[in-house]
């Protein structure tokens, strides 16, 4: 009997605690939820091809080429705008439609020795962006190895070198600094000197309107009185050989120096008053009355001293 009894019992599961409207409902729910994520998973997948298809087509492709913006600062020739479309990371033709495209346009445009900030960037449908950017100007050379390489004015390498510097007049000056290891494009110097000779650079490019004199060289080898502390730190040197004491930078280190636009202020006096200061053998302007020296001889025939 106890056997036939054990036989016939009835086993229960936890399941059978459960009333059976809540199961029948619960069953239900399951149902729609694996229903309704199967649909979207079907309409997901169908954007993504539609979105592939759309972004495939001719006329939403954008040329790289065409990211260059059209109007560039008057001194940026074709040179610099050759460098500008070098973009390393994007191919030669994209879809405007592509996610993401904006940022890595500018990713692309950062990594250009050229772009100090990248602005905007702003799509214009079907197939063309618009990018904006701030450029480094170039304000002088540097001597690396056998060639010249162009900085701006916080010393960033703005090329890899040029084997011959333009000669004459409106020519960029030349920073003549100590032997150093060199940076590499794009980055900026860590000598003292080239960054220094770097912002002598830029406020003599400043005042070129009123200053008549230009210079073929920097010479920085004795910032920080490297050479000799009673010497000038950095001396500009002209065309004709003239050699003008600048002084220091006007910074920390050296209280009470002239900020450099009040240096070219007193060269532009100095110029109204006496003439070109490269008609002179040297002019010391770190002192309130300049200091100069005699007059350079003028062969007959030749212009005027720049």
């Amino acid at each position: 009997m106890a056997r036939s009894y054990r036989r016939a019992r009835r086993k229960y599961s936890v399941l059978d605690l459960i009333p059976a409207e809540f199961r029948r409902r619960a069953w239900t729910f399951v149902v729609r939820l694996y229903l309704t994520l199967a649909v979207a998973t079907i309409l997901c997948s169908c954007f993504v091809i539609l979105r592939n298809y759309v972004a495939g087509l001719d006329c939403y492709q954008v040329a790289t080429r065409t990211l260059v913006p059209r109007s560039l600062p008057s001194w940026a020739g074709q040179a610099v705008r050759r460098d500008l479309a070098v973009l390393p990371g994007l191919p030669k033709r994209f879809s405007i439609m592509e996610p993401g495209i904006s940022e890595r346009v500018a990713r692309a445009f950062e990594s250009n020795p050229w772009v100090a900030e990248v602005l905007s960037v702003r799509k214009v449908y079907p197939n063309r962006m618009v990018v904006q950017l701030r450029l480094r100007r170039p304000v002088a050379g540097v001597r690396v190895g056998g060639r010249f390489a162009l900085v701006d004015a916080s010393g960033h390498r703005l090329t890899a070198g040029i084997r011959r510097w333009p000669k004459g007049t409106e020519a960029l000056p030349v920073i003549v600094a100590a032997e150093g290891l060199p940076p590499k494009v794009g980055e900026a110097w860590s000598s003292e000197g080239v960054r220094a000779g770097a912002a002598v650079a830029e406020a003599l490019l400043a005042g070129r309107r009123e200053l008549r004199t230009r210079f073929a060289a920097i010479d920085v080898t004795n910032v920080g009185g490297r050479r000799n502390r009673h010497k000038s730190d950095i001396v500009l040197v002209t065309h004709k050989g003239t050699q003008v004491s600048w002084g220091r930078q006007a910074s920390d280190y050296s209280p009470g120096e002239l900020t450099a636009d009040e240096k070219i202020s007193k060269m532009v006096m100095f110029e109204e008053k006496r003439g070109p200061l490269s008609g002179y053998r040297y002019v010391d302007i770190r002192f309130d009355d300049v200091l100069h020296g005699p007059r350079l001889r003028v062969a007959s025939g030749e212009p005027g001293v720049r």
